[in-house]
């Protein structure tokens, strides 16, 4: 005789896996696509980013607005106009920040060199040397100076880089290994660097910002960083961004209850660079293929996927002060490039 108790439970058990197995499947093809999707973002009511500009407390003050599709983004993210590849020493590029006309300059993870990229030539033309092997994630140029970001957390200034006499300064800040900075760009608004943290988003020994990523301002005035995130990303509501179907939203749903996926998106920034044009902030993430964009006051403008066969892993950004966009990529086993995406002016 059946044992009905045993019956049940490993026919729900079977029922279950089967769910899984078709979930996933499905979700594969659910996700929306960068040319298809990525202009339809979900409107919400609250923001999911803080301002933390205005003081200590300002983390408390939680922004109310509504998310629009940013109208003035630029850029065919499946269309690069040049793909630039790089010499093997390049393979592990990580930052990068436009120099002058025609030319990039780069660093990458483990030697302390700034390299330039000839646009024109396509080509390494100058190395300069300014310390010893280290993981070198960013780099910043402000005219003649040169700023590059370690993983943890010390700023490096290289006056008149190019120079046999240049001049280097070392900044310690607060933030360490932990916080993994990854992400360097200059403000010219508030005359400071961004700094983008792919690990922890706290100084403090205790995470206070759990399930945010946090972005910091060094003051190049008094020299020293604001101990308070200038924004903090909340994990929790960039799923509300994406523009999934009813059916995919459905799955998800069933499958968080389901214990199937988890509750938070993943993001780890890698990157940010500032809009020439329209000062927005522009922030990648190179294991989730990803970038998202605010406006100065953190409001989330918009959000693209970015396609893995296309960027495969992306670790740096810059614009030039013509607006086109350039994101640099690690090899991976293969050669680094820097992929160029011309922009297009919106009539």
């Amino acid at each position: 005789m059946i044992n009905l108790r045993k019956y049940l439970y490993s026919s729900v058990k079977i029922l279950k896996l089967c769910f899984s197995g078709i979930f996933l499947i499905l979700i594969s093809f659910c996700n929306p696509s960068d040319d298809k999707n990525n202009n339809k973002i979900k409107r919400s009511t609250d923001s999911n980013f803080y301002n933390m500009e205005n003081s200590g407390n300002a983390y408390r003050h939680y922004v109310k607005s509504s998310l629009s599709t940013n109208s003035k983004f630029s850029y065919d993210l499946s269309n690069p106009a040049t793909i630039y590849k790089l010499p093997e020493y390049l393979q592990e590029i990580s930052g990068v920040s436009y120099y002058k006309k025609d030319k990039i300059a780069c660093v990458q993870d483990e030697k302390a060199n700034i390299y330039i990229l000839n646009l024109e030539k396509e080509k390494i033309v100058s190395k300069d040397n300014f310390g010893g092997d280290a993981d070198y994630e960013d780099i910043a140029i402000v005219g003649k100076t040169a700023f590059v970001l370690r993983n943890n957390g010390e700023i490096y200034k290289i006056e008149k880089f190019r120079n046999k006499d240049r001049k280097i300064k070392k900044y310690k800040t607060p933030l360490s290994l932990k916080n993994d900075t990854e992400g360097l760009a200059f403000d010219l608004v508030t005359n400071s660097l961004f700094i983008a943290c792919k690990g922890s988003p706290s100084i403090e020994k205790e995470n206070i910002y759990r399930g945010y990523k946090a972005i910091y301002r060094f003051d190049l005035e008094e020299k020293k960083l604001n101990k308070t995130p200038h924004f903090l990303i909340d994990l929790k509501k960039i799923d509300a961004f994406k523009d999934y179907s009813f059916f995919t939203k459905f799955s998800i749903k069933i499958a968080k209850k389901l214990h199937l996926v988890e509750d938070e998106i993943s993001f780890n920034p890698s990157g940010i660079a500032i809009h020439p044009f329209y000062n927005e902030i522009y922030i990648i993430s190179n294991i989730e293929k990803m970038l998202i964009v605010l406006d100065r006051n953190g409001k989330v403008l918009d959000l693209k996927n970015l396609d893995g066969k296309l960027f495969r892993q992306p670790e740096g950004i810059c614009f030039s002060p013509y607006g086109d966009l350039f994101i640099s990529n690690e090899g991976q086993g293969g050669k680094g490039y820097i992929l160029k995406f011309k922009y297009l002016k919106n009539e």
